[in-house]
C-alpha cells in the first residue's frame, strides 16, 4: 500500500507497535498507582477511637437512692443547696413503722419494770427464806441442847432411883420407869444429832436457782423485745434518706406522694472542688477501653463554632456492665482539666477515647484488629 497523506496538518496515526507500547505504559502506570494507593493505605497509621457520652462531676460524688421502697412524704433539700454529711434530704412515709416502734418501746419499758419489781420480790423472798432457815437451824441447836440437858437429868434420876432400889427404899417399877425415860431422851437426842442441817442450805440453793432462772427468762424476753426495737428503728431510719457525703445537691424529678424504689436515683451530690469526667461506654466497646488511655471531649457549653477540646486520661473503670432501658454500658472515670473555664457539675460531654492505631484501610472500612 502507499503512504497515508493529509493536507490538514493532523498527526500521523500510531502504528500497531506504538499502540501496544502505550497500552502497556498506561497499564503499568495504573498498576503502579493502585499499588501505591494500597501501600499508602497499609503504611499510613490512623489513630482509632470509640465515642462515649457523659458529664463532668466532682471526685467526691454520690448518688442518693432510697434503701427501701416507700412513698415520699417530705422533700427537705432542693437543687443547688449545700448539705452536710448525714443531713436528711427526703422523708418517706413511716407512720406504721413509728407506731410499731412506739408499741415495742412501751412493751420493753413495761417488761423492764416488771422484771425489776419481780427481782425485788425475789430478793425479799430469798432473804425471808434465809432468815427462816437460820431460825430453824437455831431452833435445832436449841433442841439439841435441851435434849442433852434432859438426858443428863434423866441419867441423874436413873442413878438415884437405882441406889434407892438397891437400898430397898423404892420399888423396882420406879427403876424401870426411869430407865425408859432415859432411853426416850437418848433416842430423841440421837435423832436430833443425826438430822442433816445441810438440807436447809440445799433448799435455799434450789430456791435461789429457780428464782434466777425465772429472772433470766424475763431478761431474755426483754433482750428479744430490744432486738425488735432495734430492727424497727432501722426501718424508721431507712425512711430518712440522708446525704452520704457533704456537697452541692442536684435533685432529680420526683414529687411528694410518689412511690420510689431502691433503683430510683433521687439526688446527686457533688462534693469538693476537684472535678472528673464520667463517661458511658457502650458494652460492645467495653473491652477496648483500659486505664491510661487518652480522651478528647467537647462539652455542650463549648460546642459552638469555636469548639474547646478538653483532654485527659482514663483513671478507673467500673467492673460491671450497667443497663438503662435497652442500653448497656460500662462507666469510665477520667481526670479532667477545666483549663481555667468555669464548668458546673453535670455539664454533658461527647468524647473520643483513643485505644490504638490501625492502617488507613481498616479505619476506612471500620475493621477492628
Amino acid at each position: 500500500m502507499g503512504d497515508y497523506r493529509t493536507t490538514h496538518g493532523e498527526p500521523m496515526p500510531l502504528t500497531t507497535k506504538a499502540r501496544k507500547r502505550r497500552r502497556l505504559l498506561v497499564a503499568a502506570v495504573l498498576l503502579a498507582s493502585i499499588a501505591g494507593i494500597v501501600y499508602a493505605g497499609i503504611a499510613i497509621k490512623v489513630q482509632r477511637y470509640i465515642t462515649a457520652t457523659g458529664y463532668v462531676t466532682t471526685k467526691a460524688y454520690a448518688e442518693v437512692r432510697p434503701a427501701a421502697a416507700g412513698t415520699v412524704a417530705n422533700i427537705l433539700v432542693h437543687s443547688g443547696e449545700t448539705v452536710e454529711k448525714g443531713e436528711i434530704l427526703v422523708l418517706l412515709e413511716s407512720e406504721e413503722e413509728r407506731a410499731a416502734l412506739e408499741e415495742a418501746k412501751r412493751r420493753v419499758q413495761k417488761m423492764q419494770v416488771d422484771m425489776q419489781r419481780r427481782k425485788a420480790e425475789i430478793e425479799t423472798l430469798l432473804e425471808r427464806a434465809r432468815i427462816s432457815i437460820e431460825e430453824q437451824k437455831r431452833n435445832h441447836r436449841d433442841a439439841i441442847n435441851i435434849a442433852k440437858l434432859q438426858l443428863q437429868d434423866a441419867q441423874t434420876k436413873l442413878k438415884r432411883t437405882r441406889e434407892l432400889v438397891e437400898r430397898g427404899l423404892k420399888a423396882g417399877s420406879a427403876l424401870e420407869d426411869d430407865k425408859l425415860k432415859e432411853q426416850l431422851v437418848q433416842a430423841q437426842l440421837s435423832s436430833l444429832l443425826a438430822k442433816d442441817l445441810s438440807i436447809y442450805e440445799n433448799l435455799l440453793l434450789r430456791d435461789r436457782s429457780a428464782r434466777q432462772a425465772e429472772l433470766k427468762g424475763m431478761e431474755q424476753e426483754v433482750n428479744a423485745l430490744q432486738d425488735v426495737v432495734k430492727r424497727l428503728e432501722a426501718r424508721v431510719r431507712a425512711k430518712e434518706i440522708r446525704a452520704p457525703i457533704a456537697g452541692r445537691v442536684l435533685r432529680y424529678e420526683f414529687v411528694i406522694g410518689e412511690l420510689v424504689r431502691p433503683e430510683t436515683v433521687l439526688f446527686e451530690i457533688f462534693g469538693g472542688d476537684e472535678q472528673i469526667l464520667k463517661l458511658r461506654i457502650a458494652e460492645r466497646y467495653a473491652t477496648k477501653v483500659a486505664e491510661g488511655q487518652h480522651y478528647s471531649a467537647v462539652l455542650a457549653s463549648y460546642a459552638g463554632l469555636q469548639k474547646v477540646y478538653f483532654t485527659g486520661t482514663v483513671q478507673r473503670l467500673r467492673n460491671v456492665i450497667q443497663a438503662e432501658g435497652r442500653k448497656t454500658y460500662r462507666v469510665a472515670y477520667c481526670d479532667f482539666d477545666s483549663q481555667g473555664y468555669t464548668i458546673p457539675p453535670g455539664t454533658t460531654a461527647n468524647a473520643r477515647i483513643y485505644y490504638g492505631y490501625s492502617c488507613a484501610w481498616f479505619y476506612l472500612f471500620n475493621i477492628d484488629t
